[in-house]
């Protein structure tokens, strides 16, 4: 069966000609996102694989009619839903994932889903499900964790299933909460300690540590030239965050703080003069757009001066550093921000198009022409900041809608989502769009998934970081064909040697896949999702999204349980070897090179 003729036996009653659903039929259906018609009694015919596999696929699709996927604890979590959760939890994941899910709820009785543990349960509790941020979490809810439980969590310790650094970021933010008295004993520097125990510091309110984050700015900026050379200057101490510094930072390292340095200022205090946006323009565009993302821009008061530094700073040459800028250039000049605004619009980048349509504030003047630049775009950011901007520029409802009925001719299917989307804001009745004709790409794709999921073996792909740093990804084309397919095409091609990692969120995730080295862009086009409810756990691999349907080459992988993800975010796979893949990914430097991304089974 070729892709024309499966496509179109999808636009008439499914299983007119044939009682079965097969890997194929399911491929080809999530990608058209067409409703699916059939009988119960055609659906009774089939074997109870190919039924489920029609489930799965409905609920992938999510047309009108179609089964929801998420059950209504996850799609709209509520305290007395997962309260009761707690209560009959027993299994190490329902126990992680109801007291997750009470924490988000600010629930004090989120530590009743750990109730009944005891030091024997150690043995069987997964080395690498961390439960030290989320008891820092219920106690600053208001729980207080029993002894029972503090004999459980003793008997971790003593068994070396306590990582350090997660155990010093849980008391720092403890200590920082009134809830502590001191800190546990100091943890090396290290890229993941750093991250980690910044992360920790940086939510205590500005108030409380604008001096001592002023005087670490200044410490941290003493360490490197502009250049990223190492001055002969004393080490930083890190005393106060849990952190002991016996050698002099290394590059990484004092990049990964200057990054947490800025992510902590406050959005409206600008740094003091002290702050050296030269270094900044220098540094690895993943680092340096942390530091564009607040405000970098010195206070000068002689107007020669300020001038030419405003003017520099307009014509920065990198693209998406001027568009990580333009937010703050528009707090202190809007003469500046518009010069610089403009020459976003005209650039071939559709991420700097992206940041220069969402600085205005009002229907720009040629929205035509502005229109046709984006239409034709291979980023989707610059598309869904348009398509998103109608709405927010407060367009009369007819002028919105006449402005967005031609995205759904668009030859994307991200784009034809999301003016559907925009439709049914103001007219509910707005139909379900109609499938853009497959690309070449496209084609490429379904090809590939179908012969991996058919062929039903799990596909692995090599992540050689560098240093020497190796992990191996298991993926999974049965349960999600199509973005194991996608990636796989990818690595082939080379797409993603060279390219730095611009996200590592401690205890959380580490993502990669930019063509920038920021988390902005893909490939030049979008992959449906494959949502599952397959749980996040320690090592998922998942597809990193900026709405549905908006998958590229961007992928992250998860560095505990993430039970919020599940159902919102395909789940491709997970690492292999958890234990060694986690020892790399726990210590990885913001901005770390991957050196290659190779296919090892074919």
């Amino acid at each position: 069966m070729n892709l024309r003729t499966s496509i179109l036996l999808l636009t008439i009653p499914l299983f007119a000609q044939a009682p079965h659903f097969s890997v194929r039929d399911a491929i080809q259906a999530e990608w058209t996102r067409q409703p699916l018609t059939f009988t119960e009694a055609q659906k009774s015919t089939l074997m109870a694989e190919d039924r489920a596999r029609l489930e799965r696929t409905l609920q992938r699709i999510g047309a009108p009619g179609a089964p929801p996927l998420l059950p209504l604890e996850l799609e709209k979590p509520t305290l007395s839903a997962w309260e009761a959760k707690a209560k009959t939890a027993r299994t190490p994941q329902e126990r992680f994932t109801a007291l997750f899910f009470l924490n988000r709820l600010k629930s004090p009785k989120a530590l009743a889903a750990l109730e009944g543990l005891a030091p024997e349960d150690v043995a069987t509790w997964p080395k690498h499900l961390h439960l030290e941020a989320s008891i820092a979490t219920a106690r600053l809810n208001g729980s207080e964790v029993p002894p029972a439980l503090q004999a459980f969590l003793d008997a971790r310790q003593k068994a070396g299933k306590v990582d350090p650094v997660r155990a010093q970021a849980a008391r720092l933010r403890l200590v920082l909460a009134g809830k502590e008295k001191e800190l546990l004993p100091l943890v090396p520097a290290t890229p993941g300690s750093l991250l980690a125990l910044m992360d920790a510091w940086n939510p205590e309110p500005w108030l409380k540590r604008e001096p001592a984050h002023i005087r670490l700015g200044r410490a941290v900026a003493a360490l490197e030239t502009p250049l990223g050379k190492a001055k002969a200057t004393p080490s930083v101490d890190l005393g106060s965050l849990g952190i002991r510094v016996t050698h002099r930072l290394t590059t990484p390292e004092t990049w990964a703080l200057w990054s947490r340095i800025c992510d902590g200022l406050p959005d409206d205090r600008p740094w003091p003069g002290h702050l050296r946006p030269g270094a900044a323009l220098r540094a690895p565009r993943t680092i340096s757009v942390h530091q564009f993302a607040k405000d970098p821009l010195m206070q000068v008061s002689d107007p020669a001066v300020r001038e030419a530094f405003l003017s520099r700073l307009c014509a920065v040459k990198d693209d998406i550093r001027a568009a990580t800028l333009l937010p703050a250039l528009r707090k202190v000049s809007a003469a500046h921000a518009d010069r610089l605004r403009d020459r976003l619009l005209v650039k071939e980048n559709p991420v700097a198009r992206a940041a220069a349509i969402e600085d205005f504030q009002a229907v720009p003047a040629d929205l035509d022409l502005l229109t046709k630049r984006t239409w034709n775009d291979t980023q989707f950011e610059s598309q869904q900041a348009l398509i998103q901007s109608y709405a927010r520029w407060k367009l009369a409802p007819e002028e919105q809608k006449a402005q967005l009925l031609p995205w759904l001719q668009h030859p994307d299917w991200a784009c034809r989502w999301e003016a559907t989307q925009a439709l049914r804001s103001l007219d509910p009745a707005t139909p379900w769009p109609a499938a853009p004709k497959p690309t070449p790409t496209d084609k490429a794709i379904l090809k590939e998934a179908t012969r991996l999921a058919e062929r039903g073996k799990p596909v692995r792909l090599r992540i050689t970081f560098a240093g020497k740093r190796v992990v191996t990804l298991k993926l999974d084309p049965t349960l999600a064909p199509m973005n194991v397919a996608n990636l796989v095409l990818l690595a082939r091609k080379g797409y993603f040697d060279g390219r730095l990692v611009p996200r590592v969120v401690p205890d959380f995730v580490v993502q990669m896949g930019s063509p920038y080295d920021t988390m902005d862009g893909g490939p030049g086009y979008t992959v449906r999702c494959e949502n599952s409810l397959t749980w996040y756990g320690p090592g998922s691999v998942g597809m990193a999204l900026s709405g549905k349907d908006t998958g590229g080459s961007q992928f992250f992988i998860t560095t505990n349980a993430t039970p919020h993800l599940t159902g919102r975010y395909t789940r491709l796979g997970e690492v292999e070897d958890l234990d060694r893949a986690l020892k790399v990914l726990d210590d990885l430097e913001l901005g770390a090179k991957v050196l290659s991304v190779r296919v090892l089974e074919f």
